[in-house]
């Protein structure tokens, strides 16, 4: 019996002691002032990986925790100007399929956006849509809740997953 008791203990410890947590904070401690926005659909999340049949590329991975603390990056290059840059994304708000993003540059291989509004589309359905990123001076963009609606162009291979 007393051996039968210690192997139960035993089998329930062993999974407890094992169990892995993810960090509740960031590890590399606060973000910078303006990096997150409190704004947005709350729980919500954007994946994209596209390309526009204009050579235009999005790569985007962002979300919005319970509280629509929004954190994420959206990457592109743009065939026609030849610009690769990044944005750290500070707002999305979804309706269905459909996700407004915003953010700013933060960097760039024309260095004249890197501080730049950033605001766009993707729409997760059939098919998949995305707009490329538009851009304006620091502080004169709108906001992911503010934005117009856009020409959404069907991607020419890729995928958009909106949660």
């Amino acid at each position: 019996m007393k051996a039968v008791a210690l192997l139960l203990v035993a089998g329930l410890v062993i999974p407890a002691a094992s169990c892995d947590r993810a960090p509740t904070a960031a590890r590399n401690g606060t973000p910078a002032a303006g990096s997150i926005r409190k704004t947005g659909t709350a729980n919500a999340s954007v994946v994209a990986a596209v390309r526009l049949s204009s050579g235009y590329t999005l790569g985007v991975v962002a979300s919005n925790n319970g509280s629509s603390v929004t954190t994420g990056t959206a990457v592109a290059y743009s065939a026609t100007g030849g610009v690769a840059f990044s944005v750290a994304i500070n707002c999305i708000s979804k309706s269905g399929g459909l996700a407004k993003l915003s953010g700013t540059v933060n960097k760039s291989s024309d260095a004249t956006i890197v501080g730049d509004d950033a605001f766009f589309e993707v729409q997760d359905g059939t098919p998949d849509m995305a707009n490329t990123i538009n851009l304006a001076s620091s502080g004169t963009g709108p906001t992911c809740q503010d934005s117009p609606e856009y020409d959404l162009a069907t991607i020419s291979s890729g995928t958009v997953i909106v949660n």
